[in-house]
């Protein structure tokens, strides 16, 4: 319960101190570049970065400082001292960068406890954030242009050399431009175009093959650690646009010469070491960005593997098809007009290598203008979609959610609680534990005795009758004094339980009555036990053999000496030590002088004969003993009487504790009678029935008054 309450306390103060949640946001979008090689607009390549690629842009050092400046300039930072909210936890843990559902779109979203305060922030980001896109894009565009102005100029000079060395072949072999020739020379054409196609894929496709086992040999020797480090995103940025638009160009240049050209020409060999430059150069950007990456972007291995196998089943294809094309020209070169083929197919090469440098050189002029057109409107390919709004509704609470949440953990807590502390509760709790657990016979459950019971408070003021300041015990012997409480009717279950134990051969006379530990009720239980024996009409005699902590004197209001002790050093007779009760067949033994070793008197021949000679003058003797862990008193008189009665007190009395008195009692040629259950909270164990059974046993016994109980009663 204290659990819940504290749990639920906590969800309580955490749901009504929490401030409200406003939201603004801002979204953009991020055109992607693109390089096209003829006019009809065909992509050649496409730059696409990540969402990853604009998150660290948006983390780094310098945009955040750059933020920093601007927000406290700001009237946001005015909102931010007010409210005691630092800048730089805001712009670190309440602004965040993501991508839209749509392609291309990314929000800035911004929360804080004010409305003004992250419209601001959301705002003054976005805004900053477009700037900071359009200045990379622009530091970029300043290295491609020089890099176009180099291209266009070296593209018109091979163009015009080329278009030199055409007129010149043609005049020397009398060729005339543009005649188709031959079937046959259409036919040879044919199958060369499509063998110098599937050279430069076969090429393509072993260059993939290269990097793609780089890169999986590189994954596999990189250690698994991860540093985060401050990266300079916006320099590999730079270098990756710039490489991009040399390897877009060269790309283009490769695939028109292969078209025209044989793989030892000049211009081919030296355009495919150009290319390979750039792929080197790529290779280290991507290698530099992939050692910053996050470790979960690196589980690449199975993708790597893919891909590696779809490429040589590729390349498995194209080499067959090389082969077959490979025969099919052979089939045409074998005949007599080879001369005629050979100037054919160079003067062909030639015009293709021609217009291939005037399509590179036209889609270069046409970048070069998109540039100067992207420098002009400062655009850089950012757009500002849906601007930032001042919220006017903060985010619906949770409050209510937090405390169903801290409900349901307080109980779940306390439940739990509950638990841990049954099983790690030994105690016996029931009367089937005693059977279960100690294996002994259950002689009754005795109820708890409440001291400020109406039917007991009376007690306290009869006539004559004086209160100690210490625990009045003779309240609590109701088998006298309220005998006809079903508290009493317990004690007569047990008496009865008793007599049928033995036989009318060895009929009950003498036993103990003891408790495993201290305080568990056995000196009471003895009290009201030998009552209702002596209200059945039987002489009953006490003997408080408690030597250490006698307290049998006391609930009868009796003196302590003599008693036991002085009869068996023989300085009573035992007739002189026994006291009547004002309770008529009860008598008592007080437990006498303080002996200095009361263990051994109580083991003594001498005790065992004084307990012969009481036999023959009582009819049922009953031992008050020390506790059975406590000393060994009750364990050794076990032996000497009929057997012992252990008293265990309900939630009190540990299974363990139990259990070592049972194995005492049994090492010393004792036996148990049975166990006794005793505090029983009948009331939360029956609830309604015992409290039905008690009145009604009260109403019945109120008018049975008329006929008391005769001492003269027979035997049962």
């Amino acid at each position: 319960m204290l659990s819940f309450v504290l749990v639920l306390g906590i969800a309580l103060y955490d749901a009504f101190t929490t401030p409200p949640v406003y939201i603004s946001s801002a979204t953009v979008k991020i055109d992607t570049r693109t390089l096209s090689t003829r006019g009809d607009g065909a992509v050649v390549r496409a730059v696409a970065q990540s969402v990853d690629y604009y998150d660290r842009i948006f983390r780094t050092g310098i945009f955040r400082n750059e933020l920093l400046d601007s927000l406290s300039a700001d009237e946001a930072s005015i909102i931010a001292q007010n409210q005691n909210l630092s800048l730089e936890n805001l712009i670190a843990f309440n602004l965040s960068l993501n991508a839209d559902a749509v392609q291309s779109f990314f929000r800035i979203t911004a929360s804080a406890s004010n409305p003004d305060l992250a419209y601001r922030l959301a705002d003054v980001s976005s805004h900053l954030f477009q700037k900071r896109l359009i200045d990379i894009e622009s530091e970029s565009m300043v290295e491609s242009d020089v890099y176009l102005d180099e291209q266009i100029t070296l593209l018109r000079n091979k163009l015009e050399t080329k278009e030199i060395e055409i007129q010149k072949f043609t005049r020397e072999q009398h060729i005339i431009p543009g005649n188709p020739g031959s079937v046959g020379n259409t036919g040879f054409m044919a199958f060369q175009i499509k063998l110098d196609e599937i050279e430069v894929q076969r090429e393509l496709t072993t260059i993939k093959l290269r990097i793609y086992r780089q890169r999986q040999d590189e994954i596999s020797r990189r250690q698994s650690t991860y540093s985060n480090v401050d990266l300079l995103v916006d320099q590999i940025d730079q270098e990756i646009r710039s490489i991009g638009a040399k390897a877009d160009s060269l790309v283009s240049l490769q695939a028109t010469l292969r078209n025209s050209l044989d793989q030892t020409h000049p211009d081919v060999i030296k355009i495919n070491k150009q290319i390979r430059d750039i792929q080197f150069k790529e290779n280290e950007v991507y290698a530099r960005i992939y050692q910053i990456s996050s470790p979960q972007k690196r589980n690449l291995l199975p993708i790597l593997k893919a891909k590696i196998d779809a490429a040589e089943e590729a390349m498995f294809e194209l080499t067959t098809e090389s082969e077959y094309y490979d025969i099919k020209i052979q089939e045409f070169t074998t005949d007599s007009n080879t001369a005629f083929f050979n100037n054919e197919l160079h003067l062909r090469r030639l015009m293709r290598s021609q217009e291939l440098y005037e399509t590179n050189y036209n889609v270069l002029i046409q970048l070069k203008e998109e540039s100067q057109l992207k420098k002009a409107t400062q655009s850089g390919g950012v757009k500002m979609i849906d601007p930032a709004n001042r919220p006017k509704t903060p985010v619906p609470s949770t409050a209510s959610r937090k405390i169903l949440f801290g409900a349901i953990l307080g109980m779940s807590l306390g439940l739990g609680a509950v638990f841990l502390l049954e099983y790690m509760d030994t105690s016996l709790k029931s009367s089937d534990e005693i059977s279960r657990f100690l294996q002994i016979p259950l002689l009754g459950e005795i109820p708890k005795i409440d001291d400020d019971k109406p039917t007991r408070k009376w007690l306290r003021f009869l006539p004559g009758t004086i209160i100690p300041k210490e625990d009045p015990y003779d309240s609590r012997i109701i088998a006298h004094f309220d005998p006809k409480d079903p508290v009493v009717e317990s004690y007569r279950n047990v008496r009865t339980s008793l007599l049928f134990t033995f036989t009318s051969g060895d009929p009950l006379q003498a036993f103990v009555i003891s408790s495993p530990n201290p305080s568990e009720g056995k000196s009471l239980t003895t009290s009201n036990l030998a009552t209702v024996f002596a209200q059945s009409g039987k002489k009953t005699l006490i003997i408080d053999t408690d030597l250490r902590r006698p307290v049998i004197h006391k609930i009868f209001r009796l003196p302590k000496n003599p008693g036991i002790t002085d009869v068996l050093v023989g300085q009573k007779h035992w007739n002189e030590a026994i006291r009547q009760t004002d309770i008529d067949n009860l008598f008592v033994l007080p437990a006498g002088t303080a002996p200095p070793n009361p263990g051994e008197m109580i083991g003594s021949q001498r005790m065992t004969e004084i307990l012969d000679i009481l036999k023959e003058h009582m009819d049922f003797i009953i031992l008050d003993t020390p506790p059975v862990v406590a000393a060994i008193d009750a364990a050794v008189l076990g032996a000497k009487t009929q057997g012992i009665i252990l008293v265990l007190n309900m939630e009190e009395t540990k299974r363990d504790s139990a259990k070592f008195s049972i194995e005492q009692i049994e090492r010393a040629g004792g036996k148990v009678l049975g166990g006794l259950l005793n505090n029983v909270d009948m009331n939360r164990r029956y609830g309604y029935y015992y409290n039905q059974y008690y009145y009604r046993y009260k109403y019945y016994g109120h008018y049975d008054t008329s006929e008391p109980e005769d001492p003269t009663t027979p035997p049962i």
